[in-house]
């Protein structure tokens, strides 16, 4: 009796191998290539991310300083010596603070600079300590505002106490290791304070 095997199952019978084309193997190189390619476009992208985050938080440091110096200027010339009207500084003088008193260094109406900023004379805050920013501030008189006199014949009088005097105070804080123009190496902000003169 004989029997009959299939071809499939014989071990003796040999088996035509296919062309091989290496459509396989280039689309793998082509799917690897686009993995690539995505990986490397994603990297960019969270490269540019980590930038814009370290410059937006290195500017609000910036900002924080300068509001910072900018109440410690507020803070010298309302707080410690209110009811004080300040002289203006000596055009020799380093800083707009004197041995400890506070002065402006200039008229903001008749200040040739404008709404511009000269921190020449500005006062260093002490506090931030490196690397933080530097921060510089300094006051410009703006006003003195006085009451009518009181009597029917003086209505067009000033009295000489009662006054409310109005300076504006300059703030900066920059990475610099001096005071420099505001722009992109400073953050610069501005105020304005009064005080009532007895």
């Amino acid at each position: 009796m004989t029997f009959f095997m299939p071809a499939s199952l014989n071990p003796n019978h040999k088996h035509p191998l296919p062309k091989q084309q290496g459509a396989t193997l280039v689309v793998a190189l082509i799917m690897l290539l686009m993995l690539l390619m995505l990986a490397i476009t994603g990297m960019r992208a969270i490269t540019l991310e980590s930038r814009i985050a370290a410059n937006l938080l290195d500017q609000q440091q910036l900002v924080e300083v300068a509001d910072g110096a900018l109440r410690d200027g507020e803070r010298t010339i309302v707080g410690s010596y209110q009811g004080v009207r300040l002289a203006q500084c000596d055009s020799a003088a380093p800083s707009a603070v004197t041995e400890g008193v506070p002065c402006y260094v200039s008229e903001a109406k008749a200040d040739t600079l404008g709404l511009h900023t000269d921190f020449a004379q500005g006062v260093e805050v002490a506090g931030f300590t490196s690397p933080a920013p530097n921060g510089f501030w300094y006051p410009r008189y703006i006003d003195t505002v006085c009451p009518k006199g009181m009597s029917a014949t003086s209505a067009l009088n000033i009295a000489t106490t009662g006054c409310t005097e109005y300076y504006e105070v300059n703030a900066q804080a920059t990475r610099q290791n001096a005071h420099t123009d505001c722009g992109a190496n400073a953050v610069c902000l501005r105020s304005t304070v009064n005080q009532f003169i007895k």
